[in-house]
């Protein structure tokens, strides 16, 4: 695989350039390791924009849409992000393989949980705690996807 693009909030964990959920951080560092051992590239905004150091709000979206456009497959981990929903719409119109990652506690609109109506999609269900086991499973659900683009 050429190109992973992980989605997730940013901007909700930030108070000014301060990161305030380390629990979060932890977990996506470990989510952007994973892809990185299939994909060549692998595109996290809060990477690229240091974990808040360095926003780009001024030209973060087109910069990220662009990511978008040569990505194989986006991970997403919605929650309550405004901001992902939409990588999601452009993801679903590119038809990009998507999996997303939910929290059976929030409540999503049917256009974040029905993206397989409209695009490969795989659902990762988690209750509240983002950990091993959810990245182990998004790690089966990338080489799913891997085996039946190989055959």
């Amino acid at each position: 695989m050429k190109k992973i693009f992980i989605g997730c909030p940013i901007t909700k964990y930030l108070d000014h350039d301060v990161f305030t959920d380390d629990h979060f951080r932890a977990f996506i560092e470990g989510m952007y390791d994973l892809c990185s051992e299939y994909a060549d590239e692998v595109f996290l905004a809060l990477k690229r924009e240091e974990f808040g150091k360095k926003l780009m709000t001024d030209v973060c979206t087109e910069l990220d849409f662009e990511e978008m456009k040569t990505a194989d497959l986006v991970v997403a981990i919605p929650e309550d992000s405004k901001g992902t929903a939409v990588e999601l719409g452009w993801a679903s119109a590119m038809k990009k393989k998507i999996i997303l990652v939910l929290d059976r506690n929030c409540r999503y609109t049917p256009l974040i949980y029905r993206l397989g109506d409209i695009t490969e999609t795989i659902s990762i269900w988690y209750d509240g705690t983002l950990d091993e086991e959810v990245l182990r499973r998004v790690s089966e659900a990338i080489k799913a996807i891997e085996t039946a683009n190989t055959l």
